[in-house]
């Protein structure tokens, strides 16, 4: 049984539904951070008539020793999170995501001018949970609230795919920690940059398995190449994020990686 991670080459971005939560991990001041945020908004966010940022800030009553929540708070806040996101659509808003970084929740959403009953009603239902919320509004034509502190970079997406991929692969049973044989697919325009990163890819201890016309996405060029590792997520991404840098650098994009459930 197989769980794949490629998908066939497309020129442009595939398109997103309306919602599509995704989560990642990332590193701020030095410690890391959980994003959460609406993949799918993306696409329609520049039509989106709300021109006023707002970032609340939910200090967490007892976060763990790199700030992130414990298992005991993390029903409580997310519960808050998922009432801030009704009330704020409620009142004419978008709730984008959130980050959880050095024990403090930050929820973060555009909304209309004039936010002055949306706050109140946050105030009052973070009360209610028993929290504190600082409310801070600015105007954001340009959107930056989702694009700066939410969306990710190639890098984040990248480590975000091989997470999901990754999770798939155990809701099968799937042991991560067990090494095997993992294969991973790039695309190329032409063929002297896929020979050139097969060059790479076999003085870098990758074993090359072809270099050769991709069928399903005629007239490209398919690299496929495989090493022998565990699915560990500092292993698997220090693989995906150094293939698909040397592969942007090159004029290709990588399509991900596949390998069978290891038990």
């Amino acid at each position: 049984m197989r769980e794949p991670a490629h998908r066939p080459y497309q020129g442009g971005d595939a398109a997103m539904a309306e919602d599509a939560w995704r989560m990642y991990f990332a590193e701020m001041g030095g410690l890391p951070a959980s994003i959460v945020f609406n993949d799918g908004i993306a696409k329609r966010l520049g039509d989106l008539p709300l021109t006023h940022a707002m970032k609340i800030r939910i200090p967490l009553k007892s976060p763990r020793g790199d700030g992130m929540t414990t298992r005991e708070e993390a029903g409580p806040v997310n519960q808050l999170d998922e009432t801030f996101d009704k009330i704020i659509t409620a009142h004419g808003g978008e709730y984008l995501g959130r980050v959880t970084n050095n024990g403090v929740r930050w929820v973060l959403a555009l909304i209309p001018a004039g936010p002055r009953e949306l706050e109140a009603a946050l105030n009052a239902a973070a009360a209610e949970a028993g929290y504190a919320a600082d409310i801070h509004v600015e105007p954001d034509p340009e959107k930056a609230v989702y694009w700066q502190d939410l969306y990710p970079t190639e890098d984040d997406r990248q480590v975000m795919v091989d997470m999901e991929v990754q999770s798939a692969l155990q809701q099968q049973g799937d042991d991560p920690a067990k090494p095997r044989e993992i294969g991973h697919w790039i695309y190329f325009r032409e063929e002297a940059a896929a020979q050139a990163f097969a060059g790479w890819a076999r003085e870098t201890g990758y074993r090359v398995d072809s270099v050769a016309p991709a069928q399903e996405a005629a007239p490209l060029w398919l690299v496929r190449m495989a090493h022998h590792g565990t699915l560990q997520l500092n292993d698997i991404s220090g693989h995906s994020l150094t293939i698909s840098r040397r592969a942007r650098e090159g004029g290709g994009q990588y399509d991900g990686w596949e390998t069978p459930v290891t038990v």
